[in-house]
C-alpha cells in the first residue's frame, strides 16, 4: 500500500508539474508580445496626436492636397512615370535600409529595434486615422493598400535584421549559435542572410514602383 502510494504521490506530481508548465506556455502565448506592444502604443499615439493636431488640418492648404478625393479620383486615368518614380523610390528606400543596417550594428541595437517599430505604428495611426476620418471604409481600404505589398517584403528585412537581438529570441539565437559558431557555413550563411536582405529590399522597391500603383488605380475608382 505505501508503495501505491508513493507511486500515486509521484504521478499526481509529475501531472502537478506538467499542469504548471502548461500554464506558463498559456498565460506566455495569451500575452500580447512585447514588440507588439510597442507598435501598438506607436499606433495609439499616432490616433491621439491625429485627434489633436490633425483635424484641425484637414480643408486647409497644410494638410496634404493628395488625400482629397477629387485628387484620388484622377489617379485612375492618370499614367505613372516609372523611370522616376523608381529613381525617387530607390534613392529613398535605399537610404532606409542604410539607417537601419546601421541600426541594427549598433550597441543599441535592440533598442533601435522597438524605436522604428513604435514610429513605425506612430506613422501608421496618423496615415489610416487621417484616411478613415475623411473617407470611412473607404479610407481604411485605401491606406490599407498603401502598403500592398511592398510592406510585406519590407517587414520581412525587418524582421532579419532585427530578430536576434530581442529578449524573448536571444535564448534560441545562443542556442542555435553554440551548434553552428565552430563550422564554416556560418559565414555563408551570414552572406546569404545579406543577400536575402538586399533581394527582398529590392522586390519591395519594384513592388512600389510597378504593382502598387496599379492597386491604387483600381482603388480610386471608389472616389469618383
Amino acid at each position: 500500500m505505501d508503495r501505491f502510494h508513493q507511486n500515486l504521490d509521484n504521478k499526481s506530481n509529475c501531472i502537478g508539474d506538467e499542469y504548471i508548465k502548461y500554464q506558463k506556455i498559456y498565460y506566455k502565448n495569451a500575452m500580447l508580445d512585447g514588440k507588439v506592444l510597442v507598435f501598438l502604443t506607436g499606433f495609439c499615439l499616432g490616433m491621439v496626436f491625429f485627434y489633436f493636431s490633425g483635424i484641425k488640418l484637414i480643408g486647409e492648404d497644410t494638410f496634404p492636397s493628395v488625400l482629397s478625393a477629387e485628387h484620388i479620383a484622377k489617379l485612375y486615368d492618370f499614367d505613372f512615370y516609372s523611370t522616376g518614380l523608381l529613381e525617387y523610390v530607390t534613392y529613398k528606400r535605399l537610404g532606409q535600409l542604410v539607417f537601419m543596417i546601421i541600426c541594427a550594428t549598433s550597441l543599441l541595437r535592440g533598442m533601435f529595434s522597438y524605436l522604428i517599430l513604435g514610429g513605425v505604428g506612430f506613422e501608421l495611426g496618423i496615415m489610416m486615422f487621417t484616411s478613415i476620418y475623411q473617407y470611412g471604409l473607404k479610407g481604411l481600404l485605401l491606406s490599407v493598400m498603401l502598403l500592398v505589398p511592398q510592406g510585406l517584403f519590407y517587414f520581412m528585412v525587418f524582421l532579419l535584421l532585427f530578430y536576434k537581438y530581442w529578449p524573448g529570441n536571444k535564448n534560441e539565437y545562443h542556442n542555435y549559435n553554440t551548434i553552428t559558431e565552430n563550422k564554416l557555413h556560418n559565414k555563408f550563411t551570414k552572406i546569404k542572410k545579406i543577400i536575402i536582405i538586399f533581394v527582398l529590399w529590392m522586390i519591395g522597391i519594384l513592388s512600389e514602383v510597378y504593382i502598387n500603383p496599379e492597386i491604387i488605380k483600381k482603388i480610386s475608382v471608389l472616389f469618383k
